[in-house]
């Protein structure tokens, strides 16, 4: 009866091990299995439409009435993504007549903004919004100030483009809606 109380316990202790054994080599793949893992960097860029003015104005002194004076002002994208362009003009007199306006590719809106009517690349430039002013008349101002303010908005809504810049400008808000 002591032989087979021994084997009993023995072969108890075997069925033991293997379970243990087993679970140990379980456990040991379920751990490499959950120490797989691979490393992904998901980077992306926010678009950035910075634009800025360029002009050349060789500042005469004194202005002389009725005559062209040299002031050419396009607005460049320095930022990386396409954009459209509008740009409004203030003077510090209502003397001022703007020379060789360009027509063709530029639209005065209701609202008395000028809009670019073509896509800005990045890096490049719109076509001259004007060449010149005119001071129509004598001022009694020692100085005439031009104010030129620009704005930029993308070509796209998220990855929609829009159809033209009359669209991109009713969404941005505020912008030209004929």
């Amino acid at each position: 009866m002591r032989k087979k109380k021994i084997m009993a316990v023995a072969a108890g202790l075997l069925c033991g091990t293997i379970a243990v054994i087993s679970a140990v080599s379980g456990t040991a793949s379920a751990t490499a299995y959950m120490s797989d893992y691979a490393d992904v960097n998901n980077q992306f860029v926010i678009g950035n439409n910075t634009t800025g003015v360029d002009e050349e104005f060789p500042t005469p002194t004194p202005v002389p009435p009725g005559e062209n004076v040299v002031k050419k002002v396009k607005v460049t994208n320095q930022g990386n993504v396409p954009c459209y362009i509008r740009v409004a003009l203030s003077y510090s007199e209502d003397l001022i007549a703007l020379d060789g306006l360009d027509t063709e590719n530029w639209e005065v809106g209701e609202d008395g903004y000028y809009y670019y009517k073509h896509v800005v690349e990045v890096g490049s430039s719109t076509t001259n919004l004007f060449s010149g002013v005119i001071v129509k008349g004598q001022t009694e101002a020692s100085e005439i100030r031009i104010n030129v303010y620009e704005e930029s908005v993308q070509t796209t809504d998220g990855s929609e483009p829009y159809k033209d810049y009359k669209e991109a400008w009713a969404h941005y808000g505020g912008g030209e809606q004929t």
